[in-house]
């Protein structure tokens, strides 16, 4: 039986209103109870904000954690999470007097600060344990940007509650509201199924979402930031990731500001793997991939979007399977806002005296398939790894040759105990059969040579 909508907002209004009557009769949002035992009474009754707090897993205690309450209003989360230990900031668009009432009665420590969800950044607030996001989603132009700006706060769990559409048993929708069409007030903008508010959370950035209640359309979502630890007793291999790059350029830096993508290349003996069942994390962060796909047996591409709030530098990622450790590391670069890498040399520094020791090649693959075979598509390169006794490498310091002809070095990255990782272009005009491929500094003499096949 088709659900008769016009029916449903026109009871969700009238509720709205009733709501708006109510509150400006009592005059507080939140109610209060006091240290005396006494309760200032507002709109929504303690055992109601109670309720709502226990639906989540929150901690009793919070003692040595940062909070942040987003949308405070009266302030009755903020003073709960500050009686359980926490050390809190209170965030709203709007100053409301009952707040500072209510603070100055419970003598409150509880930091406030006037700020609209789009001015929170880690540059303006900080990074926070956990989050409280309550009643907040639907007044969102940019719902997504929205959770966004709190995932990128958020460094271990944030707590989600928004008005939803339906009983989770619709597809993935929102409702765009242009003027008053929801509970008549311009304010409310969004309204998304229980589906899309699960999905927006998880595109958002966080790596484990879990609707924990549905009722009165209203819906309450745990964000966490972090997958599960691995097994104890793994009866999986772990990956071993090749290569993780950005899918436009295929090198290892992302700008911030763009919409960018991480390409991950990774070798696994587990078969039929899904998107559920690989977990990658950067910097100790889960993030959710979008696309999976098996390029040959037991070799897999990735793609995931770069996780919002990584700041200027190094990082770290790395994947594991669900019953597997830990992959080996491989290092991206997050560049200054509006710095761009400098281009790749068609010729290095002067080689300088030889005082090193020749690198050692120990492996040259095609970056796409793990193999060394090439057929001169455009994304493949070529991925030379060596050891070498040599520190703080960068890519005017490696020469790579590929039939004496030396070739630019697209990106080098140290994968750790003595080993690197230089991504170069084959020639343009290679011509089929076996060619040799090798690698210096420029304090060194050449490595042995490795091989690949072109077969055009």
């Amino acid at each position: 039986m088709p659900v008769d909508r016009a029916a449903e907002n026109a009871t969700f209004q009238e509720l709205v209103q009733r709501q708006v009557e109510l509150m400006s009769a009592k005059g507080w949002y939140h109610s209060i109870d006091l240290p005396d035992g006494n309760v200032v009474q507002g709109l929504i009754g303690v055992d109601a904000l109670k309720g709502r707090l226990a639906a989540f897993p929150i901690p009793a205690s919070l003692a040595g954690k940062r909070v942040l309450d987003v949308g405070a209003w009266t302030g009755w989360c903020s003073f709960e999470m500050e009686r359980r230990g926490a050390d809190v900031l209170a965030v709203d668009c709007i100053d409301f007097d009952e707040f500072h009432e209510a603070h100055r009665m419970l003598g409150s420590r509880v930091a406030h600060r006037l700020l609209d969800v789009d001015e929170l950044t880690p540059a303006t607030v900080g990074l926070f344990d956990y989050v409280l996001f309550f009643g907040v989603l639907y007044h969102l132009r940019n719902p997504l940007l929205g959770l966004e700006k709190i995932c990128a706060i958020t460094t271990g769990t944030a707590f989600v509650e928004t008005f939803v559409t339906d009983d989770g048993s619709g597809p993935c929708t929102m409702e765009f509201y242009e003027t008053t069409e929801l509970g008549g007030q311009i304010d409310n903008w969004v309204g998304p199924t229980v589906q899309c508010a699960l999905a927006l959370c998880r595109s958002a950035g966080f790596a484990r979402v879990k609707l924990e209640y549905l009722s009165d359309r209203r819906a309450g979502i745990t964000c966490h930031r972090h997958w599960d630890p691995p097994p104890a007793d793994p009866s999986e291999p772990a990956p071993r990731l090749s290569s993780a790059v950005n899918n436009r350029s295929n090198d290892i830096y992302f700008h911030p500001g763009k919409d960018e993508y991480i390409c991950l290349y990774f070798n696994s003996a587990v078969p039929d793997l899904t998107r559920g069942r690989v977990l990658v994390e950067i910097d100790g962060y889960g993030a959710p991939i979008l696309v999976l796909a098996e390029l040959r047996p037991q070799a897999w591409q990735a793609n995931l979007r770069v996780p919002p709030g990584l700041a200027p530098g190094n990082h770290t990622v790395r994947l594991r399977t669900e019953a597997s450790n830990y992959s080996n590391p491989f290092r991206i670069v997050i560049t200054e806002p509006g710095q761009q890498p400098e281009p790749a040399l068609a010729r290095a520094a002067v080689p300088q005296g030889i005082t090193e020791p020749a690198p050692v090649i120990y492996e040259v693959r095609n970056g796409m398939t793990e193999s060394d075979v090439f057929h001169g598509y455009r994304k493949e390169y070529v991925c030379c790894r060596f050891r070498t006794p040599e520190t703080g490498l960068d890519r005017q310091s490696v020469i790579v040759e590929i039939d004496e002809a030396e070739q630019p070095v697209l990106f080098l990255t140290d994968l750790g105990e003595g080993c690197w990782q230089t991504n170069s272009r084959l020639p343009a005009d290679i011509a089929a059969g076996t060619h040799r491929v090798r690698v210096r500094t420029l304090r060194s003499p050449f490595s042995n040579a490795g091989a690949i096949r072109v077969e055009l």
